[in-house]
């Protein structure tokens, strides 16, 4: 009977014991181990245009020409805006009419005198120059010799600058962009109303672990370097520019540029882009199901207790991720994370 008692009790705390591992999820994990692998770098990015240009009038007024649409094609030399000139013909003609009286009337006399010479050369005032002439008997006349009115022949350029300005023509062949003016018909000066892009030659900023500099160096001196973008019509090759990084960064802007002489590219489409250096660089390769979220993967410790790791990534292969800092060697990835395991987790490792 004792026998049978420890038998049972045996039973139950197995049991006990089963069911208690039963709550412990599983975990499938791979061993980081570092390797030597290709550094090739695949992401998606919007193809913008190199040179655009933006139309700002120099005057306001209204618009009386038509305004070309969105996706319209013009030649360089081409009328985009004509603006309403008449205020500022108006302007010039009553400024003509000023200076057509001023020059048909009669001249002053010119003082040749002593002190007309010093009130010239400012030797003396006005009032000093008015006392000398009392003295002498003399009426104050002009101390200067007739002048064409400046002030009406400064204003008249200006006015028939703005006249001129009233026209604008296309600087740039292109494609208009961008219009603001569609709905309202009116100009303000310094405001932008249209913008005109060129769709040859066009490109897109990524970001490159800056650690991953010195490879596409590397692959550019020797001629392994391959930049392509994939698409319908394509794919099209292009040329990897690195952009400034004074601040030493942990990501390096670059841009991709690629001609696109046959106007293949969709400016503002994202498209397929693949850097492939031609070189091998060390780091761990882990599958891609492994990050929940794009520098980050949780691997199991030696508490088999689920911990949360901040990776870069230097490299999309495939259906793997190139890892160059963040893990060791040893470290057991977890391949299939789900959202049940969180930090501190305990897990088995199957």
């Amino acid at each position: 009977m004792k026998r049978w008692h420890q038998a049972a009790l045996g039973a139950l705390l197995a049991a006990a014991a089963l069911l208690s591992g039963c709550g412990t999820p599983s975990v499938e994990v791979v061993r980081a181990k570092k390797e030597m692998a290709p550094f090739v770098y695949e992401t998606e990015a919007r193809m913008d245009a190199v040179h655009t240009m933006e139309i700002v009038p120099r005057v306001s007024g209204t618009i009386l020409s038509a305004v070309p649409d969105i996706g319209t094609a013009l030649q360089a030399g081409q009328l985009l805006i004509q603006i309403d000139a008449s205020p500022y013909e108006a302007q010039r003609a009553d400024l003509m009419g000023r200076v057509s009286s001023a020059s048909a009337a009669p001249a002053a006399p010119v003082d040749d005198s002593m002190e007309a010479s010093l009130l010239r050369q400012g030797i003396i005032t006005r009032a000093e120059y008015n006392r000398l002439r009392a003295r002498r008997g003399g009426a104050a006349v002009s101390a200067a010799a007739p002048a064409t009115d400046e002030a009406a022949r400064i204003a008249m350029q200006a006015v028939q600058q703005a006249i001129n300005d009233c026209t604008i023509l296309a600087p740039i062949s292109g494609i208009i962009a961008q219009n603001y003016v569609a709905d309202s018909k009116t100009a303000a000066a310094g405001k932008t109303a249209l913008v005109i892009r060129q769709d040859s030659p066009v490109a897109a900023t990524l970001q490159i672990p800056s650690d991953m500099d010195p490879i596409l160096e590397k692959a550019k001196a020797d001629k392994t370097l391959t930049v392509t973008i994939s698409g319908a019509g394509g794919p099209w090759y292009g040329e990897l520019k690195p952009q400034p990084n004074p601040e030493g960064d942990a990501y390096t802007v670059y841009r991709v540029q690629a001609d696109n002489t046959d106007r293949g590219i969709e400016v503002g489409r994202t498209y397929p882009v693949r850097i492939d250096s031609g070189q091998k660089v060390e780091g761990y390769v882990i599958p891609a199901t492994a990050f929940i979220k794009d520098d980050m993967v949780e691997v199991v410790n030696g508490d088999d207790l689920i911990d949360v790791r901040t990776v870069t990534v230097a490299s999309t292969m495939g259906k793997n991720r190139l890892v160059i800092d963040g893990l060791s060697d040893g470290d057991r990835v977890v391949v299939h994370p789900t959202e049940a395991l969180q930090l501190g987790t305990e897990v088995r490792v199957r």
